[in-house]
């Protein structure tokens, strides 16, 4: 089981239905690269950490160009990736506007969609259920005396 330490925050907008109400966020404990990630690999597998760092850059290229492809990428145990996108919006004025004879009674506006509206792209991630059902055991924990020394902090500012 693991464990994960959460800060506690106050909304401070003013404007938002939850101004002024208390919310804790995870707080990372450390950001682990690529060559921690493969010395853990390789002793918890018993390979070459050498080994483990070949596979996983040949992994890494592959999945950036299968992604960058529009494939989806399902890691077992893991979960799957895929690329989303932001797109701009497109209403039948503004395709009548630019075709003239676009009639969207008898014609399906999707032909007259482009790529020039994909304003940017980003990528997905679903977790698999094993990753799912192990977030849920995770215990979180918050520095008690924090969260009451701001909360004291801000019934003194008021």
């Amino acid at each position: 089981m693991g464990k994960v330490t959460i800060e506690v925050y106050q909304n401070h907008n003013s404007k938002s239905e939850s101004y002024g109400k208390y919310y804790g966020h995870a707080v990372q404990a450390s950001t682990i690269d690529e060559k921690t990630l493969c010395k853990h690999v390789a002793m918890d597998s018993g390979v070459e950490e050498s080994e483990v760092a070949v596979v996983y850059d040949g992994q890494l290229k592959q999945v950036k160009e299968l992604l960058c492809n529009g494939h989806a990428i399902k890691m077992e145990g893991l979960g799957t990736f895929k690329v989303g996108i932001s797109s701009e919006g497109v209403s039948v004025a503004d395709v009548q506007k630019r075709y003239p004879h676009f009639d969207p009674e008898t014609e399906d506006i999707c032909k007259y969609l482009t790529a020039k509206q994909v304003k940017s792209a980003h990528l997905l991630f679903t977790p698999c259920e094993e990753i799912k059902m192990a977030l849920c055991s995770v215990k979180f924990e918050t520095d008690k005396s924090e969260w009451a020394a701001q909360m004291n902090a801000e019934k003194n500012n008021v």
